[in-house]
């Protein structure tokens, strides 16, 4: 069964042009698959990368993916479990304002 096991603060994730953010991070340790929802809210003004990294203790053991997003799209990826921990990052695109986005995660 799905579980929701990690989720950006309600109302989006500021992420101010041209700078980047740690959104979180969620032990996996539990789970065999992960489902990845992500989307960039109405009103962004530029694209952002979402990053997505493995992490074993306090060490970056390399990237799962980068999703990338454009104004108002949204991405939904399911990978297999490769480690114990997964952080998520976000990088704005330069320019003005901020970006809001949402990451939600679901394990099986």
């Amino acid at each position: 069964m799905s579980r929701l096991i990690f989720r950006t603060p309600q109302g989006s994730s500021p992420i101010p042009a041209g700078q980047s953010r740690q959104l979180g991070s969620v032990d996996l340790t539990a789970y065999s698959k992960i489902r990845v929802l992500a989307d960039e809210r109405v009103g962004s003004p530029s694209g952002v990368k979402i990053r997505l990294t493995i992490t074993e203790g306090n060490e970056l053991v390399g990237q799962l993916d980068v999703l990338q997003l454009a104004p108002q799209s949204t991405i939904t990826r399911a990978y297999d479990v490769p480690g114990s921990k997964l952080s998520i990052f976000a990088d704005a695109a330069a320019g003005a304002g901020s970006d809001g986005v949402d990451v939600l995660i679901y394990g099986n």
